[in-house]
């Protein structure tokens, strides 16, 4: 979801530990990655429904299918050339 690298990971801790202090640090970690995880079940259950409303699935076949004409239609037209 996020793209995240190691240095900026590294930035976050550094400052977590001057804010937050190494006692604490651990605790707050688990109750970020707790309610990281929580938020994105919720996205993902939404993203999901929206999908099965609007029929993503039927419109990703159509497209597919439209593309592979499309695809077939040129080789058979390069070759008939």
């Amino acid at each position: 979801m996020f793209q995240i690298g190691f240095l900026e990971i590294l930035l976050i801790f550094i400052l977590g530990l001057l804010v937050i202090g190494p006692k604490r640090l651990p605790e707050v970690i688990k109750i970020l990655i707790k309610f990281y995880r929580k938020i994105e079940a919720k996205l993902s259950g939404i993203k999901n429904d929206i999908e099965q409303d609007i029929g993503a699935s039927e419109l990703q076949k159509d497209v597919f299918n439209e593309l592979r004409m499309e695809e077939l239609e040129k080789s058979t037209e390069s070759k008939d050339d």
